[in-house]
């Protein structure tokens, strides 16, 4: 199952872990903040660095490492393993879709439990309260019409159709060309002025109450955040591995958070917080970076420790593993995590007081060296990847120096390895087919990136459901459920008669069928076309095309009269056919 959702692989290869940025935890006024956070992994020692600092204090016995701060003793040898069996990493709940989707066997069922209609009713109502205030402005009251949900919901198809023609950064016209060059079913669900209104004026709060929501930054789509991450919770139960990360989305437009990370590649975006699945990359839980909030409820402190506290909260007491990177990983959260039944696993900083001055890197350490630190409950771990360089990682999931045989290197590192893509292969995922469109307004922006996690989750639901389905491929899901969307709104516009022949002729098959009544006043079944006389029976053999404007059923040239009229007094005479026939 692991194998089947890694679509993407993980950036993460090697031991050497990644060069990150991150932000500075301070916002100023300025729109732009600069990123302070380094998340290197290896810890280099450059010839004119020495260890000579360090006291390297070592008890009388020697059999512990001494930290730099003179009290953390780690113990050279490993502790005797307990005779009872622990409960790490023992998951309780069964991993996979809780009871509120696990009902959910097509595409669309399985997005609607994370983009819910919730979401979509709060869209529709602060959309039209917007266009209500705008109409005036509007010559023709037509070209600022209401929307409604399953419009919303067709546009939501319509970002997703062109996020998997990877157009989001083509030109709208391109896409909307009448010629044999354009996405014909774009022109079909919705007009190109149309479309472009909806994204201008689309809305996610009540402007007019903006104002006494102040002491939150978040306020134009906090409403909408809040039930997408609760979905995201209630909807689906994560491995024994999680992973905790930032992603740096790019947007460049008004924004009082924008993040400037120069090690990324977008270097300016939206910074976010995610918890994810080590193994299916399903989005559990993640929060918005937006600088210091005013005084409130909402102003909370943004150190690393707290960051992850906030974000492990709704797996507590659960016996999994986080895994994190050097930014975020201290001894007193591993503390904390412990408490709350949680184990962790990550690399640390070389600065950390914890770590003993034998455990950095030095020239005389050979490259494949190893060392191990053992205290209760956890284990440091220093080895040397190349000559001058050090990767130093503790945990709290292992009890053992174990190492590996094929690559000699030690488990903790081969789990880390293992483990800590998983916020990072769900980012590449979101870029693959991203639904992201240029615009100058963060909600939108925000609103965009909700919908790339929302396709990816709902898909992993989707394929733990139907584990036999063929379509599981991300992009075979994402082009069902763009015309599930789109559905409930094709079928009105299939019946306007003024749209173009080609149009026309695509829509054929959204377009209701007429129903007649059956005679017992039951009604529902499509007209027939052809059928045997019901004078004649089946004694002939012969179809009918024709039908007694009376009673409505089939009859044959032989028993039906032809009825003439006169076109100058109207005047009505009968005749029979065989009448017809002698005459």
């Amino acid at each position: 199952m692991l194998q089947a959702f890694k679509e993407i692989p993980s950036d993460k290869e090697t031991t050497i872990d990644k060069d990150e940025s991150d932000a500075d935890l301070s916002v100023e006024s300025v729109d732009v903040d600069s990123a302070d956070h380094d998340s290197q992994s290896e810890v280099y020692i450059s010839a004119d660095e020495e260890l000579s600092e360090y006291d390297e204090t070592d008890d009388d016995d020697g059999n512990f490492y001494i930290g730099r701060d003179k009290q953390t003793r780690w113990r050279k040898t490993q502790i005797a393993p307990r005779a009872t069996t622990r409960g790490k990493n023992s998951v309780k709940k069964i991993p996979g879709p809780t009871s509120h989707a696990r009902d959910a066997s097509t595409e669309l069922e399985a997005y609607l439990k994370i983009m819910d209609i919730d979401i979509i009713d709060e869209t529709v109502k602060c959309t039209n309260k917007y266009l209500q205030g705008i109409r005036h402005k509007f010559a023709r009251e037509r070209r600022c019409t209401e929307t409604s949900r399953s419009e919303i919901m067709a546009l939501l198809g319509l970002l997703y159709l062109i996020g998997t023609r990877k157009g989001h950064h083509a030109n709208v016209r391109e896409l909307w060309t009448a010629d044999d060059t354009g996405v014909q079913i774009l022109r079909a669900c919705m007009s190109y002025d149309r479309f472009l209104f909806l994204l201008r004026c689309i809305r996610f709060d009540d402007l007019q109450t903006r104002s006494g929501r102040k002491t939150d930054k978040l306020a134009p789509i906090h409403t909408i955040l809040d039930i997408f991450v609760k979905n995201c919770q209630q909807c689906y139960n994560t491995n024994e591995f999680t992973t905790i990360d930032e992603m740096l989305h790019p947007f460049r437009g008004h924004c009082s958070f924008i993040q400037y990370m120069p090690n990324k590649p977008a270097k300016y975006g939206v910074k976010i917080f995610a918890l994810c699945d080590a193994k299916t990359f399903y989005c559990s839980n993640l929060e918005i970076y937006c600088g210091k909030q005013p005084l409130g409820p909402y102003d909370v402190r943004n150190t690393p420790p707290d960051i992850v506290k906030r974000l492990v909260s709704p797996i507590g007491n659960s016996n999994k593993n986080v895994t994190t990177d050097n930014w975020y990983t201290n001894i007193p959260l591993l503390y904390y995590l412990l408490e709350k039944k949680t184990t962790l696993l990550g690399t640390m900083k070389k600065h950390k007081y914890e770590i003993p001055p034998e455990f950095l890197p030095t020239k005389a350490r050979q490259p494949g060296e190893s060392m191990f630190g053992f205290q209760k409950d956890k284990v440091l771990v220093s080895f040397v990847p190349k000559w001058n360089k050090a990767v130093i990682l503790v945990s709290s999931m292992h009890d053992s120096g174990v190492m590996d045989e094929a690559t000699k290197k030690p488990e903790i590192i081969l789990d880390y390895n293992m483990t800590k893509g998983g916020v990072d292969t769900c980012d590449k995922m979101c870029a693959l087919y991203s639904v992201l469109r240029v615009t100058r307004r963060w909600p939108l922006f925000v609103f965009y990136i909700l919908m790339n996690i929302a396709g990816i989750n709902s898909w992993v639901i989707y394929t733990i459901n139907t584990p036999y389905d063929e379509s599981q491929c991300r992009i075979l899901f994402l082009k069902n459920l763009l015309l599930s969307l789109m559905k409930k709104h094709l079928v009105p516009r299939s019946q306007i008669p003024s749209l173009p022949r080609d149009v026309s002729a695509l829509l054929e098959k959204y377009r209701p069928l007429p129903v007649e009544d059956d005679g017992d006043g039951i009604a529902g079944r499509p007209p027939k076309k052809q059928g045997s006389c019901f004078i004649c029976g089946r004694q002939k053999n012969l179809s009918a095309c024709m039908k007694c404007d009376q009673c409505n059923q089939f009859i044959c040239k032989q028993h039906s009269k032809k009825q003439i009229i006169c076109a100058n007094c109207g005047d009505v005479n009968i005749i029979t056919s065989s009448e017809c026939e002698q005459k």
